[in-house]
């Protein structure tokens, strides 16, 4: 099976919006074993949207965006249109968008109501994030998919449109992955040079964002899969996290609670980054004990008790000074791992042996206290999430007892 992928929204036209749906949908389709032939991105508009879906490509067709109540959301009403057939009130998906409004104390305005309406044969895919539904439409020996344009929207309906697409599908496709920290994406690609050559009948794909990568091996041959991972990881174990499908921080939490070990954090340049990546994890209560954004000296001495003739000798981003954090934070909190974390984000406030970009981290871990040190490239805000996957990697390699 072949697809395309057709981006309706002004907005991302506009550079105003990041089409992350695109590289989800494509991972998504690929790991089924379709290819994606093209894409496109469009006006909301009827005429844009009857010109993508002229130049379509593939049995599969799939529109994201341009599902709200507004008159300029303009996507079902123009498939439905170019496919020659009606609109119908679907009271299922309405009696639906009711209860979302209720279950989030708002009233419905009537403009809503355009959400509820579908083609007859349509098969809605229920949206329990936000007030569109999206739907499979078949037609023609085609199947048309319309999925919302916000990405926490759109993710949970590709389960269901994975069930259905599954008897269309006449192979098997086997896909794992792994999600790795510590190196950039071009210190991987020497080595990986020699992985992919070795293993041609499988499909290695990177995907990186800030700080982090996963790499995707997809194949026919669930052997070769097999042997292309074990290389994989012969080459890369110390900076493999764990499974590509599950986030850094879920991973840290599962073995923090596998080891009974509790984690407690002192964080500056990252101003809470850390502490809330943690608490994006269900759970997350158990291993957590507590957390600092210390910012300025006097807060980290009032705190945690730091020398002052430390930070006056060797300042607040220094090896000396997250030492003194991190082992401090341990004392203070009896938590079983302490991180600490300060550095030069800038813009400004670099200098010759600190320039910008210059992140010190300290890891208290089973009555060891260890510095680490880094220098990220990127503007302020890069840098500060570059820092915080770092950290969360110094913490995973810790746990994992790696050596350095």
């Amino acid at each position: 099976m072949k697809s395309t992928i057709i981006t309706v929204g002004n907005e991302i036209l506009l550079g105003k919006t990041i089409n992350t749906n695109l590289a989800f949908l494509g991972a998504f389709l690929f790991s089924l074993g379709i290819e994606v032939e093209k894409s496109v991105a469009v006006k909301d508009n009827e005429t844009a949207i009857h010109s993508a879906l002229d130049h379509a490509l593939g049995e599969l067709i799939i529109l994201t965006g341009g599902l709200g109540p507004t008159h300029d959301d303009a996507t079902k009403e123009s498939l439905a249109s170019y496919l020659g057939v009606t609109l119908e009130k679907n009271e299922e998906a309405y009696e639906k968008i009711v209860s979302y409004f209720k279950r989030s104390g708002r009233k419905m305005d009537s403009s809503n109501d355009k959400q509820a309406y579908f083609p007859s044969d349509a098969i809605i895919l229920e949206n329990q994030r936000g007030t569109a539904p999206g739907a499979i439409i078949p037609h023609k020996g085609k199947h048309y998919v319309i999925l919302p344009g916000p990405p926490s929207e759109l993710k949970p309906m590709v389960g269901p449109l994975k069930n259905y697409l599954e008897p269309y599908l006449n192979q098997t496709i086997y896909q794992k992955g792994f999600l790795v920290v510590g190196q950039g994406e071009s210190e991987f690609e020497g080595t990986m040079q020699r992985v992919y050559e070795a293993h041609p009948s499988v499909s290695i794909a990177p995907y990186a964002s800030t700080g982090e990568i996963r790499y995707i091996f997809t194949s026919k041959d669930e052997k070769a899969l097999g042997d292309a991972l074990k290389d994989f990881k012969k080459h890369f174990n110390q900076f493999i996290i764990g499974a590509h499908d599950e986030t850094l921080e879920t991973h840290i939490v599962k073995a923090l609670k596998d080891q009974n070990k509790t984690i407690t954090l002192a964080e500056s340049c990252t101003g809470g980054m850390l502490a809330s990546r943690l608490v994006n994890v269900s759970g997350v209560s158990d291993v957590f004990k507590e957390s600092y954004v210390l910012y300025d000296n006097d807060s980290k001495m009032k705190q945690l008790g730091i020398n002052q003739a430390v930070l006056e000798k060797y300042g607040a981003v220094s090896e000396q000074c997250v030492y003194e954090l991190a082992y401090q934070l341990a004392q203070r909190t009896d938590a079983d791992l302490s991180v600490s974390i300060s550095g030069v984000a800038g813009p400004e406030g670099g200098s010759e042996d600190k320039p910008v970009g210059t992140v010190y981290f300290g890891i208290t871990h089973e009555s060891k206290t260890k510095t680490y040190k880094q220098i990220f490239a990127g503007d302020r805000q890069m840098i500060r999430e570059k820092a915080t996957a770092y950290a969360l990697y110094l913490v995973m390699k810790g746990l994992l007892h790696y050596e350095d």
